[in-house]
């Protein structure tokens, strides 16, 4: 993924701890509501989530 691509996404398995994705590539969508005039009409298709907790409970990363 190029320098600059940033993500603040916590939950993406993607985003490393300073908020750059990691991602080979990404792909991005509207989100079906016809306002991409706005960010709130763009989605991530890229996001994968990522399980902040092992199996005992503890957070990790």
């Amino acid at each position: 993924m190029p320098n600059g691509v940033k993500c603040g996404v916590e939950e993406c398995i993607y985003n490393d701890l300073n908020r750059n994705c990691t991602a080979e590539s990404i792909e991005v969508l509207s989100n079906g509501n016809e306002i991409v005039g706005t960010t709130k009409g763009t989605r991530c298709a890229t996001f994968e989530f990522e399980r902040h907790t092992n199996d005992d409970g503890e957070i990790r990363r």
